[in-house]
């Protein structure tokens, strides 16, 4: 089947054109029939009249009255003898008629014009007849025949006539009708042709396709619906990249975090035996720089521990801890890194950071230890912020260049880096350590530094715990 036969344009516009078409031919036909009967009463009244003429006039009828009367009435008149011979004619091929036709007139008996017809020379014509009834001495006792020819093309075309306005009308409105909707159907499959270029966008995995709507009518109540399921496909599509990236994530920490512990034990290890059998050690005040190495070590296997049960689909219990031990715990360790790489690191502690307590403190220890770092190794110049009132808020500005803008709408996704020696691992676990925080993170750029800033929600401290005794300094 031709392609434009199966197209919406011609499916719309056949049925159109053929109920018009349809009903413009019964309305020809209708007015030819009406026409037709019109034109055989007309044939009947004139015959009427010119029989009532002749049939009761004492004039005789010569062949100037037959031409008058004949031109009077646009018809032909002939008059005969009771024997069928022709006395008088208005036919101009009157030689043409013979007595054989008047025979056969006749033999029909007197009648009005009917459908019969007769063919006289090249022309055929309806007949009626009747005889005078004044008594004329030259025609006879009988008086004369009088047979009275209508032509019979004239009469069909009255009737065509009839016929002829009302079908030009149909057919003029048919077309008119035709181009209107031929119009309108054109601009009905431009429209569902955009909205269907917009559907194989959305199809091929472009959720942000935009549909055009135009009128407020059913198309584009569809365009919106199509709009609507390409957002609901974004959505999930984000959702399935999140699961499948922090599924990914998930066993990449599990295998690295499996090696890190392995060798945390023994760096552990073999501090522990140094301290033990050191000489230089014996007798000697301990190494606080080794107690500090050793620290950080439990703290290590801590994160590790923690990356373990994430790798394995479980959660660790939350710790709950005030913002002054978590600051505590990383602040040496990030100082030590900063003065290692000769970078700038500045403190900045406003509000009670020993009496706000967190709902996990090793996630909000991890979180700002990844941003501090991320920006150490990125800018010269880097401060700190961490205010605590109705929230708690981390604060992280450095003069760095920032995530580069191939990812800056994605740098808290699984994976996502500009560097080329990373793993796009560090934001991500910031993000997740914000929303088990009950918090969010965020970055902006402005004034050529770049800010992370890094929400989470005050709890109660834990009934168990003693007050913090910590003397985390505000510079």
């Amino acid at each position: 089947m031709p392609a434009w036969f199966q197209s919406l344009r011609f499916r719309l516009l056949l049925p159109i054109v053929v109920v018009s078409l349809i009903a413009s031919i019964a309305v020809a036909a209708a007015s030819y029939a009406l026409g037709d009967r019109w034109t055989a009463d007309q044939l009947d009244s004139r015959y009427e009249a010119i029989e009532a003429t002749l049939s009761e006039g004492s004039f005789p009828v010569n062949r100037q009255i037959l031409r008058s009367l004949a031109q009077l009435t646009d018809t032909d008149l002939i008059a005969a003898r009771n024997d069928g011979q022709v006395v008088q004619s208005s036919l101009d091929d009157s030689a043409s008629l013979s007595a054989s036709h008047l025979a056969d007139i006749m033999d029909q008996g007197p009648q009005p014009p009917t459908r019969r017809v007769i063919t006289i020379g090249d022309h055929r014509f309806r007949y009626g007849w009747f005889r005078r009834k004044s008594n004329v001495s030259r025609y006879g006792d009988d008086g004369p025949v009088v047979v009275v020819l209508f032509n019979d093309e004239k009469v069909r075309s009255a009737s065509l006539r009839a016929a002829g306005l009302p079908l030009a009308t149909g057919l003029s409105t048919v077309v008119l009708l035709g181009s209107i909707m031929l119009g309108l159907t054109g601009r009905l499959v431009r429209r569902l042709s955009m909205l269907r270029r917009q559907v194989d966008r959305v199809a091929e995995g472009h959720f942000d396709a935009k549909v055009p709507l135009g009128e407020q009518d059913e198309i584009a109540m569809l365009g919106i619906a199509v709009s609507r399921m390409a957002h609901q496909l974004s959505q999930m599509w984000q959702s399935i990249h999140r699961q499948q990236g922090q599924k990914l994530l998930h066993q990449v920490a599990g295998g690295l975090a499996h090696q890190l512990r392995n060798s945390l034990t023994g760096a552990t290890m073999a501090i522990q035996i140094h301290q033990r059998e050191c000489p230089a050690a014996k007798n000697a005040a301990p190494d606080e720089s080794l107690n500090v190495a050793l620290n950080q070590l439990a703290q290590t296997e801590a994160h590790v521990r923690r990356l373990l049960q994430v790798a394995s689909g479980k959660q660790e219990a939350d710790q709950r801890q005030s913002v002054a031990d978590c600051l505590d715990d990383i602040r040496p360790t990030l100082d030590a890194t900063a003065s290692h790489w000769r970078k700038k690191l500045d403190w900045q502690i406003t509000g009670d950071v020993a009496g706000s307590w967190v709902a996990d403190g090793p996630s909000l220890a991890s979180a700002i230890a990844n941003l501090v770092l991320n920006a150490i190794e990125a800018a010269e110049s880097v401060q700190v912020r961490v205010t605590c009132g109705d929230t708690i808020q981390v604060d992280v500005i450095d003069d760095g260049p920032g995530p580069t803008p191939q990812v800056a709408d994605n740098v808290f996704e699984p994976f996502v880096t500009s560097k080329p020696e990373g793993l796009g691992l560090g934001l991500p676990l910031v993000a997740r350590s914000a929303r088990r925080l009950g918090g969010s993170v965020e970055w902006t750029r402005e004034n050529d530094r770049t800010r992370f800033t890094l929400v989470a929600e005050i709890t109660p401290p834990s009934e168990s715990a003693p007050p913090s005794s910590s003397s985390t300094p505000s510079p």
